[in-house]
């Protein structure tokens, strides 16, 4: 069956197929990038997104009379990939919306290509191919959600409040040493630096840096001693390089944005303190319920990085002290 499925694939029809998906796909993210198109159709759409990829699912199978149920699930899989890999190497598109829209984009992609071998290959291969692009200045026409999104991150730590305050109010460099792989850096996120501060105090001014120029600048709203530290947060995103972030997931910029920050330090029964830290995340787009849930894991693997840190040197902190 499998040999079967892969003769098939090698036939002209199906090639043609796997071709007119690709070409469709780049041609689709080329419109994206038109000045002529760019305030009635863009990436960052469900029209995009969301319905391009059943598109090329559909004009891949269309071509074929009888295709199997692996070849309408799969062969939509190669055009898509093609169409990514031609928008990062020409760098259309970065790692990190990659990794975030590649598993969409397959999926819809087999449901495209479910679609061009059933009654629905009734319709025209052309009529198909414009419904993104006529949906699209209906899309933009609605105001775009915006979704409002807390997350929270613990830890346990060993050492009393004071060891603990004194390595969130300012941190001092982080080696290399102390960060661990994580999934925001696998995915190309700057990792965190240091994080200076004007003055102690309601008013102050924590200067948070990553790797790659990004700059947040951070002022107190709630100082409480051993107990709280909160802030709000408003990126330098000027300062921002281009080749650092996606212009899609740049912090402060239309579609993603961190508005605060809080640690809590509270009081363990078994001794120590176990440490919180949370934000608050703005997430604007017409997809939030795909694009919030990232937003989240992504923030959450951040602050467990920046927790581990602080656990690292408070434990040390209070060892030292002890002695």
């Amino acid at each position: 069956m499998i040999m079967d499925d892969f003769a098939s694939a090698l036939r002209k029809p199906a090639l043609i197929g796997v071709a007119v998906g690709t070409i469709y796909g780049v041609t689709a993210r080329v419109a994206a990038l038109s000045t002529v198109l760019g305030g009635i159709y863009g990436v960052m759409t469900v029209s995009f997104l969301f319905l391009v990829p059943v598109v090329i699912g559909y004009l891949t199978v269309f071509p074929v009379s009888q295709p199997s149920w692996t070849f309408r699930l799969l062969a939509p899989w190669a055009p898509v990939t093609l169409s990514v890999l031609v928008a990062w190497l020409v760098g259309w598109e970065g790692a990190i919306c990659i990794v975030m829209g590649f598993p969409l984009l397959l999926i819809l992609s087999s449901a495209g290509g479910m679609l061009g071998a059933s009654v629905a290959r009734r319709l025209r291969p052309a009529v198909v191919a414009v419904v993104p692009f006529l949906l699209s200045p209906l899309e933009r026409a609605l105001p775009v959600p915006v979704s409002h999104r807390q997350v929270e991150t613990a830890i346990r730590i060993s050492a009393p409040p004071g060891a603990v305050w004194a390595q969130i109010i300012e941190v001092p460099a982080i080696g290399p040493e102390e960060q661990r792989p994580a999934l925001f850096t696998r995915m190309g996120f700057p990792r965190p630096i240091r994080a200076t501060l004007s003055r102690p105090g309601v008013g102050g001014v924590r200067m948070a840096r990553f790797e790659g120029g990004v700059l947040f600048v951070e002022t107190i709203t709630d100082w409480i001693p051993e107990r709280l530290l909160r802030f709000t947060i408003r990126p330098e995103t000027d300062s921002i390089p281009a080749t650092t972030l996606d212009r899609h997931v740049v912090v402060g910029g239309p579609y993603f944005d961190v508005l605060t920050g809080t640690y809590r330090i509270e009081p363990s029964a078994s001794g120590g303190v176990i440490l919180h830290l949370s934000s608050e995340l703005r997430v604007s787009t017409p997809f939030n319920f795909y694009s919030g849930p990232w937003a989240d894991a992504i923030m959450r693997s951040i602050q467990a990085s920046i927790l581990e840190v602080v656990r690292q040197r408070a434990v040390r902190a209070a060892a030292v002290g002890a002695r």
